[in-house]
């Protein structure tokens, strides 16, 4: 085989096993947060007034953490319920971010800069403020498609899920339902139908023996459960976005001429918007992305910055889901500003000299 080929698969595959760790505890933490935490007690407490509506929005992406493979439709469904379209879109960009597990992630990718890990989370949280204040005056019916606006969940069941725009199962525990008797159970003895105690008792006026579990037991049961296929299906969701960007880290390295990778080294100008437009069509998972960043070596930290910090708010699969969930005034804001934020930021930090 050849030596390249095999730099290549050795590469991909380190870039993909360094992230799988930060992937599985994210889908785990997400997992656990749409579970346990009610959505609803955390709606009620944003603040009426602006600066506290994107405040609230950026610190509620620290306790709340989601990937921005599902962050579109929990917000849309945040607007629905009644909350400030500023304080929605400030938590949707920033949420995939400024969590704490993202940030450790960043950490680790860049080998323990401090620097960096604190610079993508400021230049992502400036720019959600931006793109929040740019909104303030926008109603929900005037964010939200016509089909989604007023809605408050597509899937009518109550649970605050979106079943057809995440694309993953869900478990409900339903507390009700959990307390319904099991079924009679029949059995046939010598051709004869016959009925079990629990029957034979009722039909001599005797009250009913429980034969259901109790409900808090079947209800924690259906609460892990419902962790386990959430974590599931985010977890593969992010490894199908994580191994192409791997692929494409490890095929720059390996198949790149050198004197391209000299001309991104000295030029930031041209680095930037590189790594941003690449951002945009990798389309990696924010818990990883650091890591295909770190990988690309031969550019600027200014433009591995750029990428670090676009992608998470702008991609080929968000615009698809910014496009079916908003009107197309707040999806030209979504599309347009962060990619202005994200670009003035990189360049007047390089400018500045603050990223070697």
């Amino acid at each position: 085989m050849d030596a390249r080929l095999i730099h290549l698969a050795q590469t991909a595959l380190a870039v993909f096993l360094e992230a799988l760790p930060f992937l599985v505890l994210g889908s785990l933490v997400s997992a656990c947060m749409e579970v346990f935490v009610p959505r609803a007690w955390v709606e009620r407490r944003v603040p009426k007034s602006l600066p506290g509506a994107l405040a609230f929005g950026v610190a509620l992406g620290t306790v709340l953490p989601t990937c921005e493979c599902g962050v579109v439709p929990v917000v849309r469904r945040m607007m629905g319920k009644g909350v400030p379209v500023p304080a929605a879109v400030a938590y949707m960009l920033a949420a995939p971010v400024v969590n704490p597990v993202v940030m450790v992630s960043t950490w680790v990718a860049f080998r323990g800069d401090a620097l960096m890990t604190g610079l993508r989370a400021a230049v992502v949280a400036a720019t959600a403020v931006a793109v929040g204040i740019s909104v303030r005056r926008m109603a929900v019916d005037e964010a939200l498609r016509s089909n989604v606006a007023g809605t408050q969940d597509s899937c009518g069941c109550g649970c605050g899920h979106d079943h057809d725009a995440c694309g993953h199962d869900h478990v409900h525990a339903d507390p009700v339902s959990t307390q319904a008797p099991l079924l009679p159970q029949f059995r046939t003895v010598q051709g004869a139908m016959a009925t079990t105690p629990a029957m034979a008792s009722a039909a001599n006026g005797a009250a009913s023996p429980a034969v259901a579990p109790p409900a808090a037991a079947v209800s924690r049961v259906a609460q892990l459960h419902g962790v386990a296929r959430h974590m599931t299906a985010d977890l593969l969701d992010a490894c199908a976005w994580l191994l192409p960007g791997a692929l494409a880290a490890a095929a720059f390295r390996t198949f790149a001429p050198p004197e391209a990778l000299f001309l991104f080294m000295d030029t930031p100008a041209l680095a930037i918007p590189a790594l941003m437009g690449l951002a945009v069509l990798l389309s990696v998972c924010s818990e990883a992305d650091a890591f295909v960043a770190a990988s690309f070596v031969g550019f600027p930290a200014s433009a591995r910055l750029a990428f670090v910090a676009l992608g998470p708010m702008l991609d080929l699969k968000l615009m698809a889901m910014y496009g079916a969930a908003f009107r197309r005034g707040l999806v030209l804001r979504l599309v347009v500003l962060p990619t202005l934020c994200v670009w003035a930021a990189c360049m007047l930090l390089a400018g500045l000299g603050v990223l070697e």
